[in-house]
């Protein structure tokens, strides 16, 4: 066969593009099989020659597969925790850090509202001390007062002998 010497001229240049391409599929083709031989090489060449081998049938599988030892308890206990603990883990962390939110935020509830029960206090004995702020005095159909524990009477004072 004769070598193509190149594009440009030399024996194959009156022949068009056929011969580039018969050249580059034989190029390939011994490419292929040198790596093919080398792969042979690296693995050994029963691997590259022989069929894979042959599987039992299934009757000898599914006998295999339900004669294998039973473990311990125990280390299948810790098989399933080792699984099991880094997603439990996880829930229970988010679920504290959701509690945690739900009492700092209670808590700013609370808090304010205690704060605004000393400002209302605060406010009320400033409008005691004031001269033109009078008490509202207690009508008839309101019940009395009571001071530790004991009910006043109309004119401010505890219940007679009540008092010690």
């Amino acid at each position: 066969m004769a070598e193509n010497t190149g594009r440009d001229g030399g024996s194959g240049a009156g022949r068009g593009d056929a011969p580039d391409l018969i050249d580059d599929a034989l190029r390939l083709v011994d490419t292929l099989q040198r790596r093919l031989l080398v792969a042979g090489v690296k693995r050994g060449v029963g691997a590259v020659t022989s069929a894979p081998p042959a599987k039992g049938d299934v009757w000898e599988e599914a006998i295999r597969l339900e004669s294998e030892e039973e473990r311990p308890p125990l280390e299948e206990v810790l098989d399933i925790v080792r699984r099991s603990a880094p997603e439990v883990a996880g829930h229970l962390g988010r679920a504290g850090l959701a509690a945690f939110d739900a009492l700092g935020r209670t808590w700013g509830v609370v808090e304010r509202s205690l704060e605004q029960g000393r400002a209302d206090d605060a406010g009320r004995r400033e409008a005691g001390k004031d001269p033109a702020a009078e008490p509202p005095a207690p009508s008839s159909s309101s019940p009395a007062p009571v001071q530790d524990g004991v009910p006043e009477t109309a004119d401010g004072q505890a219940g007679a002998g009540e008092r010690g």
